[in-house]
């Protein structure tokens, strides 16, 4: 199977769906992929940040799945599945289209203009009242439980994989609120194989950086983030976004060993950092739950 394409197979490029530092996102409207019938996005890095050859890696991890792990991996995240070369340089990535459920039209302050943005987690940081008033979605504690059960769902699935995801933040993990809450992981394009160095640059986003400090994003900081995830997932309002204490959850995880694993998440030892996993089965059940039985039992 071929696992690159060339600038010119990408056909027509389509509007720009979105820019940062690095890159360019435009729509491929052409191109179609065999055995995926996903819509697909060009990624084009700017200057200076092309990535290397070593995005191949990525691509291969994805088609070498099993299809039952393929199917799981594109349910969690927007991955690359081809690079991208011109010339004699790798200059992006082809990507799924982040599905339409991810995204919320929400009107801006003071403003009446409404627009349709992805919806970013940070949006459950902020108080619940202003959410609404921006047209943001009320989302009930039991659904707050299945988002930090799904981030941690997807966090162990790609360490299983031994992929270090990096950069979790407020931006690059998307929520939806249907019938069941769930996430879908962006900028996959910056993870990096354990035991390797990642393709491109991983990054600390701000008020998400580890205690131990430096660039060296391990399984161990990304365990410390989805701490911080969950603190700050579960105490929206003045302060959230930048929280690190773990005494303001407590309220919320006084079943079984919660506060123990939040304490020990964002512990300045990597060692006592609780896996994903356990993450994942202790907020199963939390979101199993209705909300008139979590306010009982949290009375």
């Amino acid at each position: 199977m071929n696992r690159e394409l060339t600038r010119a197979d990408l056909g027509r490029i389509g509007a720009k769906l979105g820019e940062g530092g690095q890159a360019v996102v435009y729509r491929l409207p052409e191109l179609r992929l065999p055995g995926d019938d996903r819509k697909l996005v060009y990624k084009e890095y700017r200057l200076g940040h092309e990535p290397p050859a070593g995005m191949h890696a990525i691509v291969n991890l994805r088609t070498g799945m099993s299809d039952a792990d393929r199917a799981k991996l594109d349910s969690i995240a927007v991955w690359p599945v081809r690079a991208v070369r011109d010339g004699d340089r790798y200059c992006g990535v082809v990507l799924p289209l982040i599905p339409a459920w991810f995204f919320q039209r929400r009107r801006l302050p003071g403003s009446g203009v409404s627009s349709r943005d992805p919806r970013e987690v940070q949006n459950l940081f902020i108080d619940p009242e202003l959410a609404q008033r921006v047209g943001m979605p009320l989302v009930p504690l039991n659904h707050r439980y299945a988002v930090c059960r799904d981030l941690a769902d997807a966090l162990a699935f790609l360490h299983k994989h031994e992929i270090v995801f990096g950069d979790i933040n407020a931006k690059n993990v998307l929520f939806r609120k249907a019938g069941r809450a769930t996430v879908m992981l962006v900028d996959c394009d910056a993870v990096r194989f354990r035991g390797s160095a990642a393709v491109t640059r991983q990054l600390n986003a701000p008020d998400w950086d580890p205690p131990e400090g430096g660039t060296a994003l391990t399984n161990a900081t990304d365990r410390y983030k989805l701490g911080l995830f969950v603190l700050r997932v579960l105490n929206p309002g003045a302060q959230a976004s930048t929280s690190r204490d773990p005494r303001r959850a407590d309220p919320l995880l006084k079943f079984g060993k919660g506060r123990e694993m939040l304490r020990a998440a964002l512990s300045a030892d990597p060692r006592h950092r609780p896996e994903a996993a356990w993450w994942r089965n202790y907020f199963a059940d939390l979101a199993a739950m209705t909300p008139t039985e979590l306010h009982r039992r949290l009375s």
